[in-house]
């Protein structure tokens, strides 16, 4: 947490970090984002150290608090820290440790060690500080080994004197650039009384998303929008979002699951900072930030590594990409930042803590493994307002972040990846490693055997996790990591997508899910499941509900807004993304475009239920070829599955269009290629067959005569497998309606979300024919928007029965 300066009270509550310059200390290695500290080797250090410390010492104390007050230029400072340990030595002086891990045969380097000392000194100095009188103390500190847990004591020199000085020289530095951060926050505030709607006026119903979101963000609340979809949410949204956090000095994080929202996103952020009063980043993803040929972040392998801090102030990178952009897009971020030879994704997260607005991969917030230092631990979110777009896709993204797999196979290839990492060299640790892989790989294949007892070669089945054996195996591959790694430094032979690295991190997470899943308070929320998928025997984690882990974050922050086209029922998403009920509001936007530029239909001739669908995949295949043949452009058919969609084209007539397939790996080339052909007159018309929830069906766009036609092949129903029966069990438990939320609104919001591509303005005009007679039945018929039924909620809804082909030509007929 950054110093906090109350300029009313004139105070300023700091930490000991703040006043370290790490820059100098600081390298791109395995200590980043990746190394020792992410693993937590180094926390088991420290409190196996401790504990030992406190059987041999009876005075000694862990993790001490320490707190001095003071005064500098008028400001009350309050200086805190947190000592490793403090003990009373035999002479009656108090001894302070500075506890570090530090890697087997290497120094650390003169900068990280002046770090280190200067830490440990401060800690002296307000305990020295802390009595009526002075206190006799002493500093040390404790470098740790990792792997051999040897032990190197280093006496730290305090001279009171000198570290007065040295503190009172960086609170200078501190309040300097606060008083000129508070001058572009003055400018931010005058321009968020010029902030104007970045179009002529708003659209029937942005104006009360407009007015909900900005009463949201005054009042510390969180609301959730559904609007239809081409309304306008993000503009809605993002105006009075940015107005009240440019007025109040907040910090604003646009969260996004597919670059095609990001990227509208920044359109709006754009559109809304004529005066460049405020910076904005778009974060784009590690792998296609990374300049290097292979992706291995470390100094030694890396010119864009090697010297990166040193370079980064040399170059002077930093400010003139603030001067030159008010929004930062990752393309300039990398073209510069190749020109310079520094790391174009550490510029990126350097920029993220230099902004205002930043938009990203609900990753970056919401994933324990992923997210941004800002969000975790008890990090303080009370000045940060989240936007999540699309919001109906957190909820299985969200249990997805704690719903890791360890598999059989990716045991053997990281043996495999060991065994070829030790051709050719002698006394390594790949043959260990190797045995400690094949461990793990035996422990997975005798419980699944154990659990798993039919011969199936694709079988699930729930049960109790091998707990024991798995943390058993963790001391084991921590000593096995840190040699490895040593190892590849040595001989360098580093190499990207290394296999037992990606094994070790698997584990790591697996191992820190399943000590979440073991408590009490959570138990409930997760099931243990031993796997065979085509004879590879597995165990993963299910998790049935993370609402308490999103929820820890999404309630920390000031407000969170969500929107989506598909947010019914509230309750629902509210309920399984952790919102405090107390603190959220709903709104519901009716569609502001005409009716009548809107046709819908059912087709009650078909139906897509498991057991008739060998007698259905014929007819409607003819369904579809008719309908698209009666529709002059351009239509799309979204399935349920690539099974089913590969069923219906195999059986689809010649419909005298052009037909375009959506394939299980479908490029952003290919998309792309795609898109352009539906905008392309020469391309001809075209019948897209595409896949419900996926690139052509959700978060796009189809400007103009793109698409006329929408036809939804069935509710969309996710697949009976033995996770959706454990989520059903479990929402019956919880909300009892199991059914319903684990399979009935998942299904639908795919529907309606694929329907939603077609009428995106006024000017708007198509058909929307849904192919399965039960949507016209609860509890399918109530999940569809209330505009689409031209009688009331209790009719039979026979009104939109009929044939797709006749109301298509119908409709479009002159």
């Amino acid at each position: 947490m950054p110093p906090r300066f109350d300029d009313d009270a004139r105070t300023l509550q700091l930490s000991v970090a703040d006043l370290l310059d790490r820059r100098s200390a600081r390298h791109l290695g395995f200590a980043n984002r990746g190394g020792f500290e992410r693993l937590w080797v180094g926390q088991a250090i420290h409190s196996r150290y401790q504990e030992q410390a406190m059987e041999r010492e009876p005075s000694y104390r862990r993790e001490v608090e320490l707190s001095l007050e003071f005064v500098h230029r008028g400001w009350q400072v309050t200086l805190t820290g947190r000592a490793d340990g403090v003990y009373e030595d035999r002479d009656g002086v108090l001894a302070i440790e500075e506890i570090k891990s530090v890697r087997p045969n290497t120094e650390p380097s003169p900068g990280l060690l002046a770090t280190y000392r200067l830490q440990a000194a401060i800690y002296g100095f307000i305990l020295h500080q802390s009595g009526a009188e002075p206190l006799p103390v002493r500093a040390e500190l404790v470098l740790i080994e990792i792997g051999t847990a040897e032990i190197e004591r280093l006496e730290v020199e305090l001279d009171w004197t000198e570290l007065d000085s040295r503190i009172r020289a960086q609170l200078n530095t501190l309040v300097h650039d606060y008083e000129a951060a508070r001058a572009h926050r003055q400018r931010r505030q005058l321009a968020a009384e010029r902030l104007e709607f970045p179009f002529h006026r708003p659209r029937p119903g942005q104006q009360e998303i407009i007015d909900r979101t900005g009463i949201a963000v005054e009042q510390r609340e969180h609301l959730l929008v559904q609007a239809p979809t081409g309304l306008g949410k993000t503009a809605a949204v993002l105006f009075p979002v940015l107005r009240e956090a440019l007025a109040r000095d907040l910090r604003v994080f646009v969260l996004t699951a597919k670059n095609t929202q990001a990227a509208m996103a920044n359109r709006v952020i754009d559109l809304l900072n004529p005066e460049r009063a405020f910076h904005a980043l778009h974060l784009r993803a590690k792998a296609r930030m990374c300049a290097n040929d292979e992706i291995i972040c470390h100094e030694d392998y890396c010119q864009y590594a090697r010297d990166y801090y040193v370079k980064l102030q040399r170059s002077q990178l930093l400010p003139r990409l603030l001067e030159e952009h008010s929004l930062l897009e990752p393309d300039a971020i990398y073209d510069a930042s190749k020109r310079d030879r520094v790391c174009p994704f550490e510029i990126s997260l350097e920029l993220g803590r230099q902004v205002q607005v930043v938009v990203g991969d609900y990753n970056y917030a919401l994933d324990p493994f992923v997210k941004l230092t800002e969000f975790q631990g008890d990090a303080d979110l009370s000045g940060t307002v989240l936007i999540v777009d699309e919001i109906h896709n957190l909820v299985d993204r969200g249990r997805g972040y704690y719903s890791p797999e360890l598999t059989a196979k990716s045991c053997r290839d990281a043996a495999a990846s060991l065994r070829r990492a030790g051709r050719g060299t002698q006394g390594g640790p790949t043959e260990r490693l190797r045995e400690l892989c094949a461990g793990l790989e035996e422990l997975i294949q005798d419980e699944v055997d154990l659990a798993v007892d039919l011969p199936d070669r694709n079988a699930v089945a729930e049960g109790a996790a091998p707990e024991e054996q798995l943390w058993r195996l963790r001391p084991a591959f921590d000593r096995g990591f840190v040699d490895y790694l040593e190892f590849r430094r040595d001989t360098r032979s580093f190499a990207a997508n290394d296999a037992f690295v990606d094994l070790y991190f698997k584990l790591l997470r697996f191992l820190n899910t399943l000590q979440l899943a073991a408590s009490p308070e959570h138990a409930e929320a997760f099931s243990f499941l031993f796997r065979r998928t085509a004879g590879e025997p597995s165990f993963s984690l299910l998790c049935k509900d993370a609402s308490a882990f999103l929820g820890a974050t999404i309630n920390r922050c000031r407000s969170c807004i969500g929107l989506s086209a598909t947010l019914q029922p509230f309750e629902f998403y509210r309920d399984l993304l952790g919102f405090d009920g107390a603190r959220t509001s709903t709104l519901e936007v009716p569609s502001a475009f005409p009716a009548g530029n809107r046709r819908i239909v059912v087709d009650t001739s078909v139906t897509t239920t498991y057991r008739t669908r060998d007698d259905n995949y014929g007819p409607i295949a003819e369904r579809l070829s008719e309908f698209a043949r009666s529709v002059p452009g351009n239509s799309m058919a979204i399935f349920p599955s690539y099974r089913f969609l590969a069923e219906v084209e195999d059986r689809l007539p010649d419909c005298g269009r052009n037909v375009v397939v959506q394939q299980q790996t479908t490029s952003e080339a290919r998309r792309q290629e795609v898109l352009d052909a539906l905008t392309n007159p020469l391309s001809g018309d075209t019948l897209l067959l595409a896949v419900a929830g996926g690139v052509f069906s959700e978060g796009v766009d189809y400007p103009g005569d793109a698409l006329l036609a929408v036809a939804v092949v069935g509710p969309c129903l996710p697949a009976v497998t033995v996770e959706q029966k454990l989520l059903q069990a479990y929402y019956d438990e919880r909300f009892e309606r199991g059914f319903e939320y684990a399979f009935v609104v998942p299904g639908m919001t795919r529907v309606v979300q694929a329907a939603g591509r077609l009428i995106r303005s006024a000017d708007d005009r198509g058909v929307i024919a849904l192919l399965d007679r039960r949507f016209l039945q609860r509890p399918y018929r109530k999940h569809l928007p209330a505009e689409w039924w031209p009688e009331s909620e209790d009719s039979d809804g026979d009104g939109l029965a009929g044939h797709p082909a006749s109301t298509a030509a119908a409709f479009f007929s002159p």
